[in-house]
């Protein structure tokens, strides 16, 4: 998958529409050119791309259009449309956190529909009822799939998420989501079976009581549904993500990089051009970079995939020995957070 950021993060919006160009920190020091991707951008990077063979590969698999919020892009129907020349599989994940129908955002999720885009969410309990849920009827009747994402700081609050959702579809009244509502009422049944036997369990504890359980669903008529439960993490004031999570805050979490073992399964592209394979490039602060798709050429790209892969591969050998010799957790000089092997 190519994660293609169309809009760089800000610290949220004080309106429904972007009018002042992200100016809070920490983006005031950043070129204002850089903050919103542009279709001109874009084509540069699709055409790079298309001489690249592993970005080429991951681009036809699947193209994930984000950021900070990728619906604040103004231009991100035209950012579509390019991207759709090189991938038939395009989807724009967006918070939904829109105030209403008549809202420029939501004008565009829509255009991006009707050009047969999909539109993922994360669920936000906080502003579900008062424009999350009503936007998301009007979502299920364009497209024919979905993916929510469900960022949850204890496995209570996971289970409330899951509760929220299985009471929409339920609310819906349509056959064809008999198989999302078994879905949602199998994950819930074994959430509320580890909750009752130990709320404060360790990552492995729940991940054996919810067993083989698929994330997943296909309904009649076609509509495909997906749940992703992803543990939130703490991030201290430098920007570096906690390597336990908020729910597991016992174990230590690894992260096994693809890109060590030399497969590469993710590329993020930050609208500035840079890449790294990580979908986490905001938290996690892995040095290596992969070269820059809007700057550097497909040769040197392909040079520095190579030189990146060794030096991470250099970085995780000192992790794992850290670990081994009770210093984990030791940042290493070739920039590999401490936990990724």
């Amino acid at each position: 998958m190519l994660s293609i950021f169309v809009e760089a993060s800000c610290n949220r919006y004080v309106r429904d529409e972007c009018r002042y160009c992200h100016v809070y920190a920490p983006l005031s020091s950043h070129i204002k050119s850089n903050w919103h991707m542009t279709p001109e951008i874009a084509e540069t990077m699709v055409e790079k791309i298309r001489f690249i063979e592993p970005l080429n590969r991951l681009a036809k698999q699947e193209i994930n259009l984000t950021g900070g919020e990728a619906s604040q892009n103004p231009y991100i129907v035209e950012i579509y449309e390019v991207f759709k020349t090189i991938s038939n599989n395009v989807r724009l994940h967006t918070n939904l956190d829109i105030n209403s129908e008549k809202s420029k955002r939501w004008e565009r999720l829509v255009g991006i529909t009707k050009l047969k885009g999909r539109i993922d969410i994360t669920l936000y309990p906080t502003v579900w009822e008062s424009k999350q849920k009503p936007l998301l009827r009007k979502i299920i009747e364009l497209q024919n799939g979905l993916i929510v994402n469900l960022i949850y700081e204890s496995l209570g609050d996971l289970l409330k998420q899951i509760n929220i959702l299985k009471f929409f579809f339920k609310d819906q009244n349509e056959k064809k989501f008999i198989p999302v509502l078994g879905l949602l009422d199998r994950f819930n049944d074994r959430l509320k079976k580890i909750i009752e036997g130990n709320s404060e369990c360790c990552e492995s504890d729940f991940l054996d009581g919810m067993g083989d359980l698929e994330n997943y669903v296909s309904c009649p008529g076609g509509f495909i549904f997906a749940v992703n439960a992803i543990p939130s993490f703490y991030v201290n004031p430098d920007g570096i993500r906690d390597m336990t999570s908020l729910p597991f805050p016992k174990d230590i979490y690894k992260v096994e990089c693809t890109a060590i073992r030399g497969v590469i399964e993710i590329m993020t592209i930050l609208q500035t051009g840079e890449m790294t394979p990580c979908c986490d490039v905001g938290n996690l602060k892995c040095k290596p970079k992969f070269g820059n798709l809007l700057a550097d050429s497909p040769e040197v790209i392909l040079k520095k995939f190579g030189e990146s892969q060794k030096l991470m591969t250099l970085g995780a050998s000192k992790n794992i020995e850290n670990m081994k010799n009770g210093r984990a957790g030791e940042w290493v000089d070739e920039g590999i957070p401490p936990f990724c092997i």
